[in-house]
């Protein structure tokens, strides 16, 4: 029976890898508990699942899934990102720096482009800005650029209408 329970929580682990655009590997020793479910509810709320897996049927559920196995050791934690590939990394990482904790990650997996990252790519990634601001800062970019754009094509324009006035005036003024 033990056995089969093993089984039946390494398919879930999978269906959960499969899922997810992305997880990363997170050792959480030293933290509360707590702390560990206020983590949980915001992450949750982010569209990601952050949960405590053991380290044998993680390597069991990630057979096929991962080219290079990542290699775990002591307590981890697993950070699933389901809607956002990044955003529940953040909120991870922002809300450790909140309560004085350093952030332990280990690897992380992107599974949509299959890549295996590292510790210090994942803290990399983690500082990336959210997908919502980076699309802000193109649409601000952009704007700027198309009303610089507007002005350079409507100064000669207006060069030329305030000639054209100044000749009126010039030749209203003779008259």
């Amino acid at each position: 029976m033990v056995k089969q329970t093993k089984l039946y929580e390494v398919d879930d682990l999978k269906i959960k890898l499969s899922n997810s655009k992305s997880f990363f590997l997170i050792g959480y020793q030293g933290w509360d508990a707590n702390l560990f479910n206020l983590l949980r509810q915001k992450i949750s709320q982010e569209g990601g699942q952050l949960r405590v897996i053991r380290n044998n049927l993680f390597e069991r559920a990630t057979e096929g899934l991962v080219g290079d196995k990542p290699s775990i050791t002591g307590p981890v934690a697993c950070l699933f990102s389901l809607d956002d590939e990044v955003a529940p990394l953040s909120i991870l990482c922002e809300f450790l720096k909140e309560n004085s904790l350093e952030p332990d990650l280990r690897s992380g997996f992107l599974t949509e482009t299959g890549q295996s990252l590292d510790s210090q790519e994942t803290v990399r990634l983690a500082n990336l800005p959210s997908v919502q601001s980076l699309r802000s800062m193109l649409v601000g970019g952009l704007a700027a650029s198309l009303s610089r754009l507007l002005f350079c094509l409507n100064s000669p324009t207006q060069k030329l209408a305030l000639v054209i006035k100044a000749l009126q005036d010039r030749q209203g003024g003779e008259e």
